[in-house]
């Protein structure tokens, strides 16, 4: 790469000659390493550079996968709320039969009867879930075909409702007495609700009620009484209107959890 020339001036000796060669290939030893070290100084600088991005790029990806993770761990927890929230509430019946005449539970020596033969159909929620409405139901009709000419005229029944339920709060409350017309069909609803998870027992009381003009009042006779075996249900003792809110609020934290995992992605 250099070529040393060397020249003998007559005034200089050997030992000048050979100092001056050696100094002469030392400058062409630096300029070769200077040199060299700008080219791997700068390919050493590259691969630092990589180094760090390839070591940067890790935590990126580790941040981005968190977060994904998370957010999928917040839709499932909203989704189960919801999904417990709107649930279909399975719901229990019962029908049983008046039957026509005398009633057995008539007071002694009172023709009390019943003017027709009457079906009455009761429902129920199975369960159902803390502060949420539910309703029982109730429909009664004649076993005869509805509005018969030949029920037309007769005088109608006094019927006499009454639930009792432990734990519930029933709209409306107390007894219930109406005037069931010949030939038409009866149909009741209570909205019932409770605040505290656990079994709930009661039972609907039906009767019949006759004006007693000596007592100037109405005597009632008891028909039926019905069981009403229900259970209220609760999700970590939290009301449905709580785990409703909670799960729309998994969902909206999804939902940023997720866009703030694809923006690390992209960065």
């Amino acid at each position: 790469m250099f070529q040393l020339k060397v020249e003998v001036a007559p005034a200089c000796s050997a030992n000048h000659i050979t100092i001056y060669a050696l100094f002469l290939s030392a400058e062409g030893m630096v300029c070769s390493i200077l040199f060299l070290s700008g080219i791997t100084g700068t390919q050493y600088g590259d691969n630092l550079m990589a180094k760090v991005k390839q070591r940067n790029q890790p935590r990126k990806g580790w941040l981005s996968q968190l977060l994904l993770t998370l957010s999928l761990i917040f839709l499932a927890f909203g989704l189960f709320q919801l999904g417990w929230a709107v649930w279909p509430i399975p719901r229990d019946a019962v029908q049983i039969v008046i039957r026509k005449g005398v009633l057995p539970g008539a007071p002694a020596g009172k023709a009390y009867e019943s003017l027709a033969e009457y079906t009455l159909s009761l429902s129920w929620p199975i369960w159902f879930r803390a502060e949420q409405t539910e309703n029982i139901q109730l429909a009664m009709i004649e076993a005869e075909a509805l509005n018969d000419p030949q029920t037309t005229g007769r005088e109608g029944q006094i019927v006499i409702f009454e639930p009792v339920m432990s734990n519930l709060t029933l709209t409306p409350p107390g007894r219930i007495q109406t005037n069931l017309a010949a030939g038409k069909e009866l149909d009741l609803i209570w909205d019932v609700e409770g605040e505290e998870a656990g079994e709930t027992q009661g039972n609907l009381y039906v009767a019949f009620g006759f004006y007693d003009d000596a007592l100037e009042e109405v005597v009632p006779v008891p028909v039926a009484v019905l069981d009403i075996n229900t259970r209220i249900v609760s999700l970590w003792g939290l009301g449905v209107n709580l785990v409703i809110w909670l799960g729309f609020m998994g969902l909206v934290l999804w939902g940023a959890l997720f866009v703030l995992g694809r923006l690390a992605q992209g960065h």
